[in-house]
């Protein structure tokens, strides 16, 4: 016996109802560590560490653990920020940076906190900040404030 159209209708339609699948890449393009390869901002990044001695190879060539980047407002521009960190030495090596929304400048700021007992409890009391691309004021408070907001910076 052959199935009817009225019963075969609900399985023909089930992929138009169902939800799309994420497209492939959705979830990469929302790391912030990825930004840099991408073509669009790979000049500003590069412009940001010209000049710049001894800058980490994690930080030079954004390989590390990252997470995904959004948008913000300082002083009324667009721009897109987000954090990464070294692999396996987060506590100690993070890099907070931030893209015009154009995509033709970065800024950043390293933290570095020494390997010392009273780190782990303490960090701030232990780190060392680097700024990149010779951020303003505006730029500067908008990165320290990122931080400041992780509930283990003390």
């Amino acid at each position: 016996m052959k199935p009817s159209l009225p019963a075969l209708l609900p399985l023909l339609l089930l992929p138009l109802l169902s939800p799309a699948p994420a497209r492939a890449g959705d979830a990469a393009t929302a790391v912030f560590a990825e930004l840099p390869a991408q073509p669009a901002y790979h000049a500003a990044w590069q412009t940001m560490l010209a000049g710049e001695k001894k800058v980490p190879r994690w930080v030079s060539r954004a390989r590390a653990t990252s997470s995904p980047y959004q948008a913000a407002s300082i002083d009324g521009q667009n721009y897109l920020a987000g954090e990464m960190c070294k692999p396996h030495d987060c506590s100690a090596n993070r890099f907070y940076g931030v893209f015009r929304a154009d995509k033709r400048q970065a800024w950043g700021l390293l933290v570095t906190v020494a390997d010392v007992p009273d780190a782990v409890e303490h960090p701030a009391r232990h780190a060392r900040y680097r700024w990149f691309g010779k951020p303003g004021a505006k730029i500067k408070a908008y990165l320290n404030d990122q931080l400041k907001a992780d509930p283990n910076w003390k």
